[in-house]
């Protein structure tokens, strides 16, 4: 399951990342066009013309897919499988004599 949520945050959130960059970008290019032409006092021309929606250019998803790709193997050679060594772990407490002693972990000695 850890698997499956790395390999999906890795190979998504990359996309979402980008998707978001790629929209604030056009957002910006919007506002400064819009801007240029207000600068320019040309008057206002609606233009009523059916436009063709593009498709996402292929540069962007081959992007997406190598970034995703990368992340996602980055993700699982991070991950470390190797079992913990065994360790003893003490309560803080106080001792005999009234002193306070602090918490400590105990690493097993390895045979």
């Amino acid at each position: 399951m850890r698997y499956l949520f790395l390999t999906l945050l890795g190979f998504f959130g990359p996309a979402l990342l980008m998707l978001l960059l790629r929209l604030t970008w056009f957002y910006v290019r919007t506002q400064w066009l819009k801007k240029l032409s207000i600068q320019q006092n040309e008057p206002e021309i609606i233009d009523v013309t059916p436009i063709h929606k593009k498709r996402i250019g292929k540069p962007f998803i081959f992007l997406w897919l190598l970034v995703s790709i990368l992340c996602t193997a980055f993700l699982i050679w991070q991950m470390d499988d190797t079992p913990a060594p065994e360790q003893t772990y003490i309560p803080a407490h106080i001792d005999a004599e009234g002193n306070f002693v602090p918490a400590q972990v105990l690493k097993e000695k390895t045979k």
